[in-house]
This record gives structure tokens, C-alpha cells and sequence, in this order.
């Protein structure tokens, strides 16, 4: 049986993952509430993890209790939401904010299961991140450099953990019709005064599918890079986002 950690797992995609998965789960996220309810409804082994990645204490109590659970054959690692930005030089402090709540903390989760063999041989591990980490997109300044720096460890840590036969993925998410996603379409709609079909084409209009993502893609999309698809696959980052990116 195997054991998978999910982190941000309340999220309305981490929750879905969950959802679709077997064996022991171990699932991490801020909302205690939330999670407990969540593991309540689970039909699976469920472990709650409570996880506040912009807080110290909380990550390095969430990794002891990681800790206390079977080695992990596989991760599903939500990364947090980087807020929008549009600025192209944020002050020092804001930079250092930013990096400390959305790099560097998460990441020592990663390294604490690394560095204390929580990890075991042939794990498969599956960053969720944003498009930006591909794709520049001008409206996402900040997340530009903080997904390509996740992408960058990605790189680096396929290469470091292979010898253990540990494959690290990258799957990078274009547009993803969550309820909230949905909501802010149809309240564009209405701002626009038109209706949601209307808005929606005008939206994907530059994507070769001319549709965003549905959370089960998403759930699809993990299902198959935790399966034989990463049998002989690490250090690549997967693009789900219609075709929108356009370069080789």
C-alpha cells in the first residue's frame, strides 16, 4: 500500500487529488477544519497534517509528523499561491517576503523528508505550480522568477535524488475552472454584459483547445505522472494549459 503525501491538500485541486487516490494519504494544508472534514469524508487511510507554509514552527512540526507516518512513496506537492503583481522591481523587502513565504519555507519541508530519509527508494514526486514558470506573462511578474526558481530545484533535484530512483516532475497549469476561477468568470460576465459562454470564448480564445482546464484534468493529468508515464521521466516540466504556450 502506498503512501502519499498532498500538500495544500483542502484546496479545491488538492482535495480532488486526494479524492481519486488509494493507500495511505497523508494530506497537509493550513485549514484544520477543513482537513478534518476532509479526511472525515475519505473512504481511505487518512493522516491530517496541519501545514502553514509561511510559518516555521508549522513546517518543522508538520515534517515531524510526516515523520511519524510510513516513508512516502509518492508527493504531490501544491505549491502555494503566489499573489498576482505587475511590478517589475519590487522593493528588497518584498522580494525577501516573497521568496521566504513561497520558495524558501516550502522547500524545507521538502529538504527536511529528504535530508532525514522519509523518502523511499522509487518515489515519485509531482510539483503543481503555475504556467508562469514557462511561460512569462506580464500580469504575474514576481511569479515569473518564483516558478522559475521552483522549476530550477525541480532540475536539481531530479538529478540529485535519480541515483535513488526518485523521479521530480513539474506539472505547470494554465487557466483551471475551479469554483472560484468560475465565479470570477461570471461575475466578468456580468461586468462585461454578456453571458458566461460568451465570456468564456472571448477568454480562451487564444488557446488552441479554446477551453481552460477542468479540475479533473488536473486529477488526470497527477494520476498519470505518479503512474508508468515517470517510470523513465524526471526533470521535465509538464505543461496542461491547451496549447497556450507556443515555443518549441
Amino acid at each position: 500500500m502506498k503512501t502519499t503525501l498532498i500538500t495544500c491538500a483542502t484546496s479545491e485541486m488538492g482535495s480532488a487529488i486526494a479524492q481519486s487516490l488509494s493507500g495511505n494519504l497523508v494530506l497537509a494544508g493550513r485549514n484544520k477544519d477543513k482537513l478534518a472534514e476532509l479526511c472525515t469524508n475519505m473512504t481511505e487511510k487518512c493522516h491530517p497534517v496541519s501545514l502553514d507554509f509561511s510559518d516555521d514552527g508549522s513546517i518543522n512540526s508538520a515534517a515531524h509528523a510526516i515523520a511519524n507516518q510510513d516513508k512516502l512513496d509518492q508527493i504531490v506537492f501544491i505549491i502555494p499561491r503566489i499573489p498576482p503583481s505587475q511590478s517589475i522591481f519590487p522593493d528588497n523587502e518584498t522580494w525577501f517576503d516573497l521568496y521566504q513565504n513561497y520558495f524558501i519555507r516550502p522547500l524545507g519541508l521538502l529538504k527536511d523528508l529528504v535530508e532525514n530519509e522519509r523518502i523511499n527508494h522509487g518515489a515519485k514526486i509531482v510539483l503543481i505550480s503555475g504556467l508562469s514558470s514557462k511561460n512569462a506573462l506580464s500580469h504575474y511578474s514576481t511569479n515569473n522568477c518564483l516558478r522559475s526558481a521552483w522549476l530550477g530545484q525541480a532540475k536539481t533535484m531530479a538529478l540529485g535524488l535519480g541515483e535513488f530512483g526518485i523521479s521530480v516532475n513539474t506539472l505547470s497549469l494554465g487557466g483551471v475552472m475551479t469554483e472560484s476561477y468560475t465565479n470570477k468568470m461570471e461575475q466578468k460576465a456580468q461586468e462585461n454584459g454578456v453571458n458566461f459562454e460568451t465570456q468564456m470564448q472571448s477568454e480562451t480564445n487564444n488557446i488552441p483547445l479554446r477551453k481552460y482546464a477542468s479540475v479533473q484534468d488536473v486529477v488526470d493529468a497527477v494520476s498519470a505522472l505518479l503512474g508508468p508515464l515517470s517510470n523513465h521521466m524526471t526533470g521535465q516540466n509538464i505543461l496542461l494549459d491547451g496549447g497556450f504556450f507556443k515555443g518549441y
